[in-house]
């Protein structure tokens, strides 16, 4: 029997994770609920063999992007309406694809549907190609015969969040221009211009000021040690990349971007956005809530928030609390969602309120990017200028203190 990895929730709501030998999925699913797990995340366990053969194919184990995941939804979701079948469908895409991660992935998907399996359980072994929402979303459209539809709004969703991506992409550019563009001139003075003017203060019988000195401190150490100071900025790279994979950096991160003030606000409504939106889209799939909110979870790139949301899960299946008030507990959503959401609870309208909030969110973000960029920019100008300006400033002290006393 296939082996299976599972991540899932204990009783006491503790993460918990382990393997199973399966048939399918689908009974790795049965026998965690009956041990009283609840299921976050089932893929199978590959051999060492599938391994390496997995690692020599051209582009597998990339991911893709949202706008493709997105594109590939909205193709097979309209094939599929047109009541072409699984696998002639699956055909037709992989025909017309040129991703190589996505082909390789297509292929085995249409091999197992041909040999019986659901199109959930086929998607499942690429999680990287078919992410656990999508997985559990066609399970659901599947199940309840709409899978045509469900297809359709997980396509939209993809393209939402490619088009907020983009947006905030695009909108990084020129703050990252100006970082680069302020660090090359400021290296370049240090490299080039600081060691000629500072060159006639050998003749001076004076001291120089503090910051003159420290000018020539800074410049003789990038002019004569600049192999140890790139060494040493690239060791520092990359122990922020090695750090930033440990679980211990990734909490630190996570709580940092949500303890700094002008970004804590922006980060909290781009994560409360992604949430609300994933959320709704599953609910307004069919799929329950507690399994909807454990896929939400995983969504949300932040452990704070994802930790958060293991405690709601386990307050709404454990102590069967209501769902606005086991949020509200979290203290990390805002008062006004945990209302929302207690109003769409009484009023069985839980996804309509979710949309509303997920679309209102969306503008905030556009509208706060926008305010901090149009901030930003003038901000960085004027650092750049009191850089400058300190170290135009510092190094013809001397000159200007020498003219006074000869005056």
């Amino acid at each position: 029997m296939p082996l299976y990895a599972y991540r899932a929730l204990d009783a006491a709501g503790k993460p918990a994770k382990g393997t199973l030998s399966a048939a399918s999925e689908r009974e790795v699913l049965s026998v965690l609920r009956e041990r009283s797990f609840f299921p976050l995340r089932v893929k199978p366990v590959r051999s060492i063999g599938d391994t390496i053969r997995s690692q020599l194919r051209i582009g597998q184990g990339k991911s893709l992007s949202s706008r493709e995941l997105g594109a590939f939804l909205r193709q097979l979701g309209t094939l599929i309406q047109a009541t072409l079948p699984y696998d002639a469908a699956l055909r037709l895409i992989l025909d017309q694809t040129s991703n190589p991660s996505l082909q390789s992935a297509l292929g085995e998907v249409q091999a197992r549907v041909v040999e019986g399996s659901f199109l959930s359980d086929a998607m499942a072994p690429h999680p990287r190609i078919f992410p656990p929402m999508v997985v559990n979303m066609v399970r659901t459209g599947e199940t309840s015969g709409a899978l045509g539809l469900v297809l359709e709004r997980l396509a939209l969703y993809y393209e939402n969040m490619s088009k907020i991506r983009n947006r905030i992409a695009a909108a990084l550019v020129y703050p990252i221009f100006m970082l680069v563009f302020s660090m090359g001139v400021v290296v370049f003075l240090f490299i080039q211009i600081i060691p000629k003017i500072t060159s006639i203060y050998e003749n001076f019988n004076k001291e120089l000021p503090w910051s003159t000195r420290f000018m020539i401190g800074i410049s003789d150490v990038l002019v004569g040690y600049w192999w140890a100071c790139l060494l040493l900025a690239c060791g520092a790279f990359y122990g922020l990349m090695w750090m930033s994979r440990t679980e211990q950096g990734r909490h630190l991160k996570d709580r940092m971007e949500l303890a700094v003030p002008v970004w804590r606000i922006f980060r909290q409504k781009v994560l409360l956005q992604r949430f609300t939106e994933t959320l709704a889209t599953m609910l307004k799939s069919g799929v329950e809530l507690n399994h909807a909110l454990a896929v939400s979870s995983e969504v949300v790139e932040n452990r704070i928030y994802q930790n958060g949301l293991r405690d709601v899960i386990f307050d709404i299946q454990n102590k069967g609390m209501q769902f606005s008030m086991a949020l509200r507990r979290t203290g990390l959503f805002p008062e006004e969602i945990c209302q929302m959401i207690a109003i769409g609870e009484e009023t069985a309208t839980l996804d309509a309120m979710l949309i509303n909030m997920s679309e209102r969110l969306s503008v905030e973000v556009g509208a706060a990017m926008d305010s901090a960029l149009a901030l930003l920019e003038p901000l960085m100008i004027l650092l750049l200028g009191i850089i400058i300006g300190f170290i135009v400033i510092s190094v013809l002290l001397p000159i200007l203190n020498q003219n006074q006393l000869l005056g």
